[in-house]
């Protein structure tokens, strides 16, 4: 299976966030001092379309988990190192959980602490690590927007505009003229001025809470610094229960919950004891899904489907089980989605 790497501003059409100050003088300064790491997140173009997960995390020695939100499921949690260095300064107990909107891709999880997950989820991406409010989870997902301190801004972030809040004042409409994306920035042009989102972490100076890009936000003489925070809608509408009569005497359903998990059952017509497997599911592409179980009837296993997505059926016609690739009989599989 593909390893996931880090991804950056450019794997996605608009990447943006992080909070921050901002001085009406001389911005360079104080965007310096909420950058808390000068070392980018570079991104790996060839690797899976990165997952969002909101929930609650927990970084300690022999613990780092990730809890979604709404969920029963547990996934191990794989940070880059400096963000899990700034995530660990936040704490100030062992095992604190923090809110947290990581986005990454799935491995199967087969050596130390991790392999009694099952399944790890390697982080690329974050959009806030905090220690504050821990109802996160109760809070609906957020639109795209940079913010900052000294004075108080904030901008709703779209490919079509931009939106400045100041308090005190009236809300300025941005238009985006123009889009420019590489590997180390996303660059707005503006009727007005330019917004620039960089994949550095950044600290917010009004809460004990830190994201993953840094915000220059440049509006005719007045210059903001912050941080910025990507959408936290998920982008999958892939979950759901699929299934597939085979043979007249076996229905596989194939179940792909909204936490990503992935449950693979086989009943049968004679009344034996449904077959089980367990893992998770990803999406590689716009049409291909990947489905890892990592449990059968609980024993370790790694066995991945790659399924092409067409319209409400999933459709393959090998499996990997354990590294080596075989041909499903009765020209593979196609599932068909519960309405």
């Amino acid at each position: 299976m593909k390893k996931c790497t880090l991804l950056s501003v450019i794997s996605s059409m608009v990447l943006l966030g992080c909070s921050s100050t901002e001085p009406p003088q001389s911005s360079a300064s104080t965007a310096e001092s909420n950058v808390l790491s000068t070392q980018p997140l570079i991104p790996d173009t060839e690797a899976p379309a990165r997952v969002l997960l909101r929930g609650e995390i927990m970084i300690g020695h022999e613990s780092r988990t990730i809890h979604p939100c709404n969920s029963n499921a547990t996934y191990w949690l794989e940070l880059p190192t400096q963000v899990r260095t700034a995530a660990e300064s936040m704490t100030t107990k062992p095992n604190q959980a923090m809110y947290a909107e990581v986005f990454g891709c799935f491995e199967p999880a087969t050596s130390g602490f991790a392999q009694q997950f099952g399944s790890k989820f390697v982080v690329t991406e974050f959009n806030v690590i905090s220690t504050e409010n821990s109802n996160r989870c109760q809070q609906p997902p957020r639109e795209a927007r940079a913010f900052g301190n000294e004075p108080s801004w904030s901008a709703d972030v779209s490919e079509g505009a931009i939106e400045l809040s100041q308090l005190g004042k009236e809300t300025l409409h941005l238009p985006v003229v123009n889009l420019e994306q590489n590997l180390s920035e996303s660059r707005y042009s503006l009727t007005q001025g330019q917004l620039v989102i960089r994949p550095q972490m950044c600290r917010d100076t009004m809460s004990d809470s830190i994201y993953g890009w840094t915000a220059q936000l440049q509006v005719a003489d007045r210059s903001f610094s912050g941080c910025y925070n990507d959408s936290s809608y998920p982008s999958d509408q892939v979950a759901g229960t699929y299934s597939q009569s085979i043979d007249n005497s076996t229905l596989l359903t194939l179940t792909l919950s909204a936490d990503h998990r992935a449950e693979s059952r086989y009943s049968y017509n004679d009344g034996s004891q449904d077959v089980v497997e367990q893992g998770h599911w990803q999406t590689l592409n716009s049409d291909l899904i990947q489905v890892t179980s990592v449990t059968y009837q609980g024993q370790q296993i790694i066995a991945v489907r790659d399924f092409e997505l067409k319209g409400d059926t999933l459709s393959t016609q090998y499996e990997t089980i354990n590294g080596a690739t075989y041909p499903l009989t009765n020209d593979g599989l196609n599932l068909k989605k519960a309405q």
